[in-house]
């Protein structure tokens, strides 16, 4: 018993820092950043905008800019590759669930009058001042 207690107890010593320690678990550094997103299923003054994706202090903050009016997010979670957050528009709650991989974004926004709608987003392109 005492063999078992201490094969498991030296499992776990070795094997806990290599979940800690498992890049997967935290989200991309390269998450960062402004997205320029189509949304073709929403009403037309919401199809196109930009998604600010942004970490301080450990804490991740998102805004939506869309019509020259910017939203600041609620309720975000950013979990590996997965963005969630929820916007209040015209008085409506929509949630936003994303997905990251490389330069985009890719998911859905839901609410209670328009349904589920279809999102995609791409980095913007920074140009350089010359």
């Amino acid at each position: 018993m005492k063999t078992i207690l201490f094969l498991f107890g030296a499992l776990m010593v070795y094997t806990l820092p290599t979940f800690a320690l498992n890049p997967s678990v935290n989200p991309p550094a390269g998450m960062e950043g402004i997205y320029e997103y189509k949304a073709a299923e929403a009403p037309y003054e919401y199809q196109k905008g930009t998604i600010e994706l942004k970490k301080a202090e450990n804490k991740w903050t998102v805004k939506v800019t869309v019509d020259n009016q910017t939203i600041a997010a609620q309720d975000v979670k950013v979990e590996k590759n997965q963005v969630q957050f929820r916007i209040y528009v015209e008085g409506g709650s929509v949630l936003v669930k994303l997905q990251h991989k490389d330069d985009k974004l890719t998911g859905t926004a839901s609410s209670s009058e328009e349904g589920v709608m279809k999102i995609t987003a791409e980095r913007k392109k920074v140009t350089s001042k010359k």
